[in-house]
């Protein structure tokens, strides 16, 4: 008997899928692609070296490295709702976990511990919050955790120009919509993959 396959889940407005590494096991993504979007990601934010930053969705700490390298009194802050995955983050970043660059922390956004006006930078890559629609309160929360000029960087990863075009509209409209001025930009990933970006900047 042959057994029909299950339907891809869609945007919440039903027009582009959601990305494969969204819903499919870290492992099944290529390493080089993982790496490539981290080292994109992290150059686009320009980390400076007293920057506090907050990590949503952290996996295995890859972005956390990169991070930490380039922070002198700055800080980072990553947090994942996999025990594992916080785990292996760790593991990877003990050095700068012990030096005080960088926190890994077990939890959900949220219900995280975090306070208000402590980052100058909140950045997810590839976090299916947004794919599947963040509630308000949650962009409304990270806008809150925001210094003044502060900035969120949604980073994304897509298979065609259709959907890298269509999930950026959406993010920001997602973004705008909660008090952000919102940029988008674009960049060529691995096996005709499309690593996507919109940032979004606090209004006062």
């Amino acid at each position: 008997m042959t057994r029909a396959s299950s339907p891809r889940p869609t945007s919440p407005d039903g027009a582009v899928p959601v990305p494969d590494d969204a819903v499919s096991p870290a492992d099944a993504v290529p390493k080089a692609a993982v790496t490539q979007r981290q080292r994109w990601a992290v150059e686009t934010m320009a980390v400076a070296p007293d920057d506090r930053l907050l990590e949503i969705g952290c996996g295995r700490g890859v972005a956390v490295s990169l991070v930490a390298r380039r922070l002198t009194t700055g800080r980072i802050v990553a947090i994942d709702r996999s025990a594992t995955m916080v785990r292996l983050a760790a593991e990877r970043n003990a050095g700068h976990v012990e030096s005080g660059r960088a926190e890994i922390r077990q939890a959900g956004f949220e219900s995280a511990d975090l306070q208000s006006r402590s980052f100058t930078k909140i950045f997810a890559v590839n976090v299916n919050l947004f794919w599947l629609g963040a509630a308000a309160a949650q962009i409304g929360r990270m806008r809150d955790l925001l210094v003044p000029g502060g900035r969120l960087y949604v980073f994304g990863e897509r298979p065609t120009p259709a959907h890298a075009t269509a999930n950026l509209r959406s993010t920001e409209r997602l973004l705008r919509a909660q008090g952000f001025e919102t940029t988008a930009s674009v960049a060529a990933g691995v096996r005709g993959r499309l690593l996507t970006c919109v940032t979004g900047t606090v209004i006062d």
